[in-house]
């Protein structure tokens, strides 16, 4: 077994998490040690892990990070079988690793886990996981994430990076609940206004089509697909039942439903919640979705495709190792 340590410094550089750890693994012939001075050293970075046989790739980084590791891995991997991943959630944002991460969380305890191979091997703790796959975004490759977010999902997180973070409030629970605080609190004290582009609870038209039958078409405010089990602030904004697909799928239509009634259960309800009409979730393999502004994966940002829908399909599994 041969371990190998990622670190990506410009993810929540504030925290020097990954650059500490790196630290304690100097000079460890055991561990093979990759430190980004630039993200465009990444794909290099693989291509020598798989060069000298890693195993299992441990990642210090954010959602970002991960998220094009991910795709690098699904559509031209230099592995010639997939690393077991274990995600370290010391980024700016780290949705991917609050679920599927490493629990171990002192960098001691962590660095002493790497160097032990026979620990490793014996882990159960293990998950496997499809990524999401976004077959066409405009101008750019196939992608894979975890999560895909439009409409108010794509303001909201432009609204996070450009406002919030400027305020210092980051990570996977003040900003985020910052962004929903302003969105609702506008949503409950201003009346709605479909014209004034700068609110993120806006029309946005589109089309949802799932395995071929069309769930959602008009005026929405929201979608996202996930193979998360749980988002930011622990939501869990799906239901219905799981079904033959991996992808879960939600969109709210605008205008949307009671904020005071109905956004604890939109976010926290169980499978079988009941929600009014406009409210659709559903578990699919393969995901069309028609419309024009931006989406966010992972929390970067893509431009929708000019000549058709959006593909989302389910991605390869790849496994992760969880403590």
């Amino acid at each position: 077994m041969t371990v190998g340590l990622l670190v990506n410094p410009a993810s929540g550089k504030e925290s020097g998490k990954g650059l500490s750890l790196a630290h304690l693994l100097a000079g460890e012939r055991r561990v093979e040690l990759a430190v980004l001075d630039a993200f465009d050293e990444l794909e290099g970075a693989l291509e020598d892990f798989a060069e000298a046989g890693v195993d299992t790739l441990f990642i210090s980084s954010g959602d970002g990070t991960v998220q094009a590791i991910q795709t690098m891995l699904a559509e031209r991997s230099p592995f010639k079988a997939p690393p077991r991943l274990a995600l370290l959630a010391h980024g700016t944002t780290n949705m991917t690793a609050a679920d599927l991460g490493f629990s171990r969380r002192s960098l001691e305890a962590i660095a002493d886990t790497m160097v032990r191979p026979e620990v490793l091997r014996r882990a159960t703790a293990v998950r496997r996981r499809a990524t999401l796959r976004a077959a066409n975004p405009h101008g750019r490759p196939p992608q894979h994430g975890m999560f895909l977010g439009a409409g108010a999902l794509w303001r909201g997180t432009l609204y996070c990076q450009t406002s919030v973070h400027k305020t210092g409030l980051k990570g996977d629970y003040y900003a985020p609940a910052l962004t929903l605080a302003t969105a609702l609190g506008k949503a409950l004290f201003a009346k709605p206004d479909p014209t004034d582009e700068t609110r993120i609870d806006r029309p946005y038209p589109m089309t949802v089509t799932a395995d071929g039958a069309t769930c959602a078409s008009g005026d929405q405010l929201l979608f996202l697909a996930t193979t998360l089990e749980k988002l930011v602030l622990g939501a869990r904004p799906f239901w219905g039942g799981a079904g033959p697909g991996a992808l879960r799928a939600t969109a709210i239509a605008y205008p949307p439903p009671s904020i005071l009634r109905y956004t604890l259960s939109i976010m926290y309800g169980g499978e079988e919640r009941t929600l009014p009409e406009g409210c659709v979730s559903l578990s699919a393999k393969r995901i069309a979705l028609d419309q024009t502004t931006p989406f966010v994966i992972d929390g970067e940002f893509f431009e929708a495709p000019k000549d058709g829908p959006l593909i989302i399909e389910e991605g390869p599994e790849f496994e992760y190792l969880l403590g």
